[in-house]
């Protein structure tokens, strides 16, 4: 049973900043006023391909006492193909990560290097709303939930109507917990200006807000492993807004994690508090 899992994507990708003389010149004719944001997964076999980069830094406890020095750098490939486009303009979407990572120096002074890969099908409509979520591969009911409460409140979806420069939009969630409670989460995004970004024109949209994944007791666990991570997040998101896609993205994270679970018999509290620094750039595309 796995006591951890990578947040998938962050909000969307970041990279440098690149000029292209086209660029420059392109600048000189005057973008439009205001921007209808849509998600544009056509057609059938597109893929997207971006990378991923994290820092993570901080401390976990167990039982109140510190348990582990976090300072984790991640990196990770993360591939979008599109599959199918439904008569509704949906697109059924496979989203593959795969993430490297090195453990922590063991006692004899080996680093290994650590792996995993994560694949999703997801039904995505045209205001970048993820319809249906579903994991690929081997997972549990809590895995699968944790990763979807991800992408209901971490991932933007687009107002109908046209947003214009130095105007925005709240999207909120109402989360079930462990405990029977509730909590909001929700997320301002505000469009900040325009600018030219790994070759394509993007608005610039400001982001901040809170998320919160619970887990809750999979009656297969016999860890019965629940709880809750809270995260607090803002970034910038460059949109390209006539290719409709996520160009690239820099986000800050501030996460508090609380778990308890059963261990030899004994109740055990897990905590852990970092800082997080994440990346996501566009890094190709074609069409199969």
């Amino acid at each position: 049973m796995k006591t951890s899992i990578p947040l998938t994507v962050g909000r969307w990708p970041g990279a440098v900043l690149v000029f292209f003389l086209t660029g420059w010149l392109a600048s000189c004719s005057q973008p439009p006023q205001t921007f209808v944001l849509r998600a544009n997964y056509k057609p059938v076999g597109k893929v997207l391909t971006y990378l991923l980069t994290s820092h993570r830094v901080g401390k976990a406890y167990r039982d109140g006492v510190v348990a582990r020095e976090i300072d984790t750098k991640i990196e990770a490939e993360v591939i979008y193909t599109t599959q199918k486009i439904l008569p509704n303009g949906n697109a059924m979407v496979l989203e593959e990560n795969r993430w490297h990572w090195d453990e922590p120096v063991d006692s004899s002074g080996n680093v290994k290097r650590k792996t995993e890969e994560y694949t999703y099908n997801q039904e995505i409509a045209p205001n970048g709303r993820v319809v249906s979520f579903r994991m690929v591969g081997q997972s549990t009911p809590q895995w699968e939930n944790y990763a979807r409460q991800y992408y209901e409140q971490g991932v933007p979806v687009f107002p109908d109507s046209p947003v214009a420069v130095d105007s925005g939009w709240t999207q909120s969630v109402t989360v079930d917990l462990p405990d029977g409670s509730k909590a909001e989460a929700a997320t301002t995004y505000r469009v900040k200006g325009t600018t030219y970004k790994l070759g394509y024109q993007c608005v610039v949209i400001e982001y901040q807000g809170n998320m919160v994944f619970p887990l809750f007791v999979d009656p297969a666990d016999s860890t019965a492993l629940q709880g809750i991570d809270r995260v607090e997040a803002k970034g910038i998101l460059y949109y390209g807004y006539e290719a409709g896609i996520a160009v690239s993205s820099d986000e800050s994270r501030r996460l508090n994690i609380d778990r308890t679970s059963i261990k030899e018999g004994k109740k055990v509290h897990m905590t852990a508090e970092y800082e997080e620094v994440i990346g996501y750039a566009l890094t190709g595309t074609k069409t199969l």
